[in-house]
């Protein structure tokens, strides 16, 4: 194994520079940091172009996942040059490259009820990796943003989903590609929102549902007006008139699976 002592190794400098999403894009790479994230990306089917390992950090499950990487894919690093590349605190000594893989509406897997969950301007990438590790647990069949050029893959979101985002499809598209999808599937739309008459648990959520959940800071836009959506909202008795996205992603979400179960 190639050993990278500096810091200021150009190595070292790549890995840095795919913190930045036009470098993602450009390269079609990204960051996976931790071993259970590494081996969640491995089990969904993402490649492993490299992994940089610091093996004073490694932890059991740490070791037995360089054992599956070629020798050949594989740098040891020094302490000073992994904490450089490193993003978060606490990391076990691992980070691999991975080949970003965007899913279409054909990974789908058919069935009679479909759950999507669909994020409308979502500003903050640890928000989307919450509602992605919500929507592993709940068990939503896509993750769909609306915008074709969405970047998917920012560090802060795997961080946040731990390695969850990877156990579903993830499809950015347009307003107009998801309604043709969800009106050829018959899959009701559900939309978030403070202004809604009724509450989320008032919706009968028991078939094939889309939920939106719009931006942080302005909600929905108005195309949801215009479409045969149905809007709900949570109840708040404060001063607030609505919740985190993630939070209130988490409430419907647990909502639909209990009305389903």
């Amino acid at each position: 194994m190639t050993f990278i002592a500096s810091p200021q190794n150009p190595k070292i400098k790549d890995l840095v520079a795919l913190r930045e999403s036009k470098k993602r894009r450009e390269l079609g790479l990204f960051v996976v940091e931790g071993a259970r994230e590494i081996e969640r990306a491995l089990a969904s089917g993402f490649v492993c172009r490299t992994l940089y390992v610091e093996e004073d950090l490694l932890n059991n499950d740490g070791h037995a996942l360089v054992k599956r990487i070629p020798v050949a894919a594989q740098f040891g690093v020094s302490k000073e040059a992994y904490a450089k590349a490193a993003v978060r605190e606490g990391s076990d000594g691992l980070l691999a490259v991975m080949e970003i893989k965007v899913s279409t509406f054909s990974d789908i897997k058919p069935k009679d009820k479909p759950l999507l969950l669909v994020l409308e301007n979502l500003e903050k990438p640890g928000n989307f990796g919450a509602l992605a590790r919500t929507a592993d647990g709940v068990g939503v069949d896509a993750i769909i943003v609306l915008d074709p050029k969405a970047d998917l893959f920012n560090p802060h979101a795997v961080r946040a989903s731990v390695g969850a985002m990877f156990s579903q499809p993830l499809i950015a598209c347009t307003h107009e590609e998801f309604f043709a999808y969800c009106e050829a599937h018959k899959i009701k739309i559900v939309a978030a929102s403070p202004q809604a008459k009724n509450f989320h648990y008032q919706a009968n959520l028991k078939g094939a549902v889309a939920l939106i959940l719009g931006s942080e800071a302005w909600g929905l836009s108005g195309a949801w007006q215009k479409e045969n959506s149905e809007l709900v909202k949570i109840p708040m008795n404060g001063l607030a008139d609505s919740l985190n996205v993630s939070v209130a992603g988490a409430v419907i979400l647990y909502e639909i699976l209990r009305q389903r179960s």
